[in-house]
């Protein structure tokens, strides 16, 4: 009896889960009966001996868990994960803990009572919840010329499957095992906007967590979490409009590839993704990550797809770029302006000034496809980088353009013409000797004697006789230049050298201005559309310009003339210097302090 009493209980553990429960019959009038119904399977299994020790032990074991525990079979919420319980009842010794957790698996998935390839719910009407939970452990690499993200994260699904459950009282309180993912029903997850289709690739699927809920007591099935690492490179569109002070914005769009949400119904378990075990990168910062989720109607079908969006939010760090591209480019571009500060030599030409901004556009140009190469190939919109490369290179090709024309104006000394009276005017005032440069002392003393800057300065009204004598009482015009210096030199040949000198820039001035006015008063009354009375007024225009010039050349020797034109020339390239080397200096500065501190005014604008 005794050994028949062995038998059954093995039979009864040996039958399927979802079978039909066997147990022995309480009277000895239906042994002949319960014999029959077992006799198959007691004629398969033949324990021996230290099987029946086992058992033994095993059901000794239970009885005494019941006697101390009688409260758990009326409460199913109190379970036995409790460390007292287990330290009260004991653990079974390592080996039998195999055969237990041997046989549950062997029982869960029992080929006749479980299939992988069916959804894990008893009513195909419902669906299947995946909850879906995300740890950002790296951000690998940022590709704005590929615009794509690639990120090392650990997933984490879980579901409940309700074909998957066990009662822990049967199985030595095994309350949760571990298996392979491919012995379960697992949700098609995929990343929709991956770069890699082969999810094999990304995803490295190893085992899965399956808990019981016996103790729940709600009828849901064993709870199944899936957790995996992955490496997901996805397309991320960049905006790097303000480069390198951009965010971009980059979102996980993750959803199952072939059911609906009458199939499968994701939810985020939490809202934001966790990010305590990240690893810092160094260019990027992380603003935020979180899920959002929504429900997407396509064409195709008449149910919603469940969509998860995950959306990294993520802030460069512009450190690198301004101490290694900014920095560098704006002391380039003030060494090119500063080539407007080099001397001036009355040997030199100064070619080195053309030379310097040449090699700084080069430089310049080298840079910026440095930038352009880490830059999405985009027409929407220009980086703010290359708009600052762009601001310098026209700087720089503005600087050169104006270098060439400082050197033109330089070398107008070799012609031995001094400045005209307008442009002796504009370089030598108040403002341009005390705010930008002080006329030379050799050049001062020049004028001075031969009267050139009184006669520049004076303000008298009163007409010299020589000149009143020279103009015609008719037509009140004054007569040609060249027959009109012939009748000054004669009157003033008997005159000293110092005060011919000066008579004669007076006289000049008296010419010059008598004959703008005539001619202005000639041009209203007289039709300028006739060619020689055009002809004849820009002549004389012409004429009156040059009556200066040609009046100190004639009585200056001709080196002094030479030492004046000299002077005169370099003074006014040398004004032209500092004027363009303050008015780019300024740009340069202007362009260098909007991109450093561009964070913080487009903060302060915003």
């Amino acid at each position: 009896l005794l050994l028949s009493l062995l038998i059954s209980r093995l039979a009864a553990q040996a039958a399927p889960k979802r079978g039909k429960k066997i147990e022995l019959s309480t009277t000895t009038s239906n042994y002949e009966w319960w014999l029959a119904t077992n006799s198959a399977a007691a004629a398969s299994s033949k324990p021996s001996e230290e099987e029946i020790e086992r058992l033994m032990e095993e059901e000794r074991r239970r009885k005494a868990y019941n006697e101390l525990h009688p409260k758990i079979q009326g409460n199913p919420l109190q379970t036995v994960k409790s460390r007292s319980s287990r330290e009260e009842f004991g653990s079974l010794p390592e080996d039998q803990a195999q055969n237990v957790q041997k046989r549950l698996i062997d029982d869960l998935f029992d080929p006749d009572f479980y299939e992988r390839n069916v959804h894990p719910v008893r009513d195909h009407t419902k669906p299947v919840r995946i909850n879906v939970s995300m740890s950002l452990y790296q951000i690998l690499e940022v590709d704005e010329h590929s615009q794509s993200l690639s990120v090392n994260v650990w997933m984490v699904q879980d579901w409940y499957d309700e074909f998957l459950d066990w009662n822990p009282e049967q199985y030595g309180l095994l309350n949760k095992t571990i298996v392979p993912h491919q012995q379960l029903w697992i949700p098609d997850t995929y990343l929709y906007n991956s770069e890699t289709l082969e999810q094999k690739k990304t995803e490295s699927l190893m085992n899965a967590i399956v808990s019981t809920g016996h103790w729940a007591n709600d009828s849901l099935g064993a709870r199944v979490q899936l957790l995996f690492p992955a490496i997901y490179r996805l397309s991320c569109k960049m905006n790097v409009r303000f480069f390198p002070y951009d965010q971009q914005n980059c979102t996980f769009i993750i959803s199952s590839w072939t059911h609906d949400k009458s199939s499968i119904d994701y939810w985020p378990k939490m809202d934001e993704v966790n990010l305590k075990n990240m690893v810092r990168n160094d260019e990027w910062e992380v603003l935020s990550f979180n899920f959002v989720r929504r429900e997407v109607y396509y064409k195709c079908c008449k149910e919603p797809w469940v969509m998860l969006y995950a959306q990294l939010v993520i802030k460069r760090k512009p450190l690198y770029y301004i101490v290694n591209l900014v920095i560098p480019t704006s002391i380039i571009t003030i060494v090119a302006v500063t080539g407007f500060f080099t001397p001036t030599s009355s040997s030199s030409e100064r070619d080195e000034k053309l030379y310097l901004g040449i090699n700084t556009l080069l430089t310049m140009s080298i840079m910026m496809l440095m930038v352009c190469n880490q830059m999405p190939s985009t027409s929407t919109y220009v980086p703010l980088m290359s708009w600052y490369y762009i601001g310098i290179i026209f700087v720089i090709v503005t600087g050169t353009l104006m270098a060439t024309l400082v050197l033109a104006i330089h070398a107008q000394k070799q012609y031995n013409r001094p400045l005209s009276k307008g442009v002796r005017r504009l370089v030598h005032n108040w403002f341009v000797n005390n705010c930008i440069l002080e006329v030379p002392t050799q050049l001062i003393e020049l004028w001075m004697e031969y009267g050139i800057v009184d006669a520049t300065r004076s303000s008298s009204n009163e007409l010299d006789p020589i000149f009143k004598h020279s103009i015609d009482p008719v037509s009140q015009m004054p007569p040609d230049p060249s027959r009109f210096f012939r009748t000054v030199s004669m009157d003033m040949s008997n005159s000293s050298v110092y005060s011919y000198e000066r008579r004669l820039a007076s006289i000049t001035q008296q010419y010059t201005m008598h004959l703008k006015q005539k001619q202005s008063e000639r041009k209203i009354v007289r039709n300028v559309s006739n060619p020689r009375e055009v002809k004849r007024q820009k002549l004389m225009r012409s004429d009156a310009t040059d009556l200066e010039q040609d009046f100190i050349a004639a009585i200056m020797p001709p080196n002094t003339l030479k030492k004046l034109c000299a002077l005169e020339w370099e003074y006014l390239a040398n004004v032209l210097d500092r004027i363009l080397l303050t008015v780019f200096s300024s740009i340069t500065l202007v362009f260098f302090s909007v991109l450093v501190f561009f964070d913080y005014i487009h903060h302060l604008f915003e």
